[in-house]
């Protein structure tokens, strides 16, 4: 049975992320699964059942609260609530390689309250073998639009297919992002190109990158949104009337981690970030 994974720490974002999991669940036909990670390797020295109680009792509200949130959102939806031990970012890797998606709200509550730091959505969206969904905000009014930063690599077509995928599943449009920038010559500074050759260039690229995702979704808009532009500045002015923006997870230094672009996109777009990996390489 396929599973949606929401990791929740009884912060705001941390709801507004059980709300959108909830939803993408319900439009997969998938089970909700909810996880609080506690993790105790602050308090390894410690031996105290006060301690003990203490964190029962705040696990125990942190999962009513998202159990409650989940069920007025989607009543009826088929969910699972789990109680698990270790580092946040370890865990929840673990869980998105298992699941349909992982989602995370972009800030938590800190260490001291047993739940997932901020910074845990970085490290698991940057590393997890799974797509990594990232909410700033409650879900609002749909505006019907997902959008897909491309470029030129092999390694972005795992995101191009989670954005088609949802863009079916939200019944929306796909607005294919591709920024691109001539490049500067530190020695010949003054170097004329042929700015209709480049655009020409960078349609081809595209088109190539979507050719098979149009393919197997004939019925579903794909407006093409080419950009002379930084793609960090496009993807986020674009964020502002988009449902989600995917990304790709991949940067010069190997799969392993986050692209530069990834990093600043996730920390100032509008909406929810899926980051998606590129399939392993052997």
């Amino acid at each position: 049975m396929k599973v949606v994974t929401v990791g929740v720490d009884g912060s705001p974002n941390s709801l507004a992320a059980v709300e959108w999991a909830a939803d993408d669940a319900a439009r997969r036909g998938a089970w909700l699964r909810i996880v609080h990670v506690v993790d105790r390797s602050p308090y390894r020295f410690v031996h105290s059942p006060q301690l003990e109680r203490q964190i029962a009792r705040v696990t125990g509200q942190i999962m009513s609260a998202a159990e409650k949130t989940a069920r007025h959102r989607r009543p009826g939806l088929g969910m699972r609530l789990e109680h698990r031990e270790g580092r946040p970012a370890e865990v929840l890797r673990r869980l998105a390689a298992e699941s349909s998606g992982l989602v995370l709200g972009s800030r938590g509550m800190s260490r001291t309250a047993g739940g997932i730091l901020g910074s845990v959505s970085t490290q698991v969206a940057g590393h997890a073998a799974g797509p990594v969904v990232i909410v700033r905000d409650r879900p609002g009014r749909q505006v019907g639009e997902v959008v897909i930063g491309l470029d030129d690599s092999a390694d972005c077509q795992r995101p191009i297919s989670y954005a088609f995928e949802q863009a079916n599943l939200h019944r929306a449009e796909i607005r294919a992002l591709h920024a691109w920038s001539l490049p500067g010559h530190t020695y010949a500074p003054e170097v004329d190109y042929d700015i209709h050759a480049v655009r020409a260039h960078q349609r081809a690229v595209a088109a190539n990158q979507l050719a098979r995702h149009r393919k197997r979704y004939p019925a579903l808009p794909v407006f093409d949104d080419l950009r002379s532009a930084h793609p960090v500045e496009a993807l986020v002015e674009a964020s502002l009337r988009a449902d989600l923006v995917v990304v790709g997870a991949h940067g010069q230094a190997g799969s392993m981690v986050m692209g530069s672009v990834s990093r600043r996109v996730l920390r100032h777009a509008r909406c929810p970030i899926a980051v998606v990996r590129p399939c392993a390489r052997h």
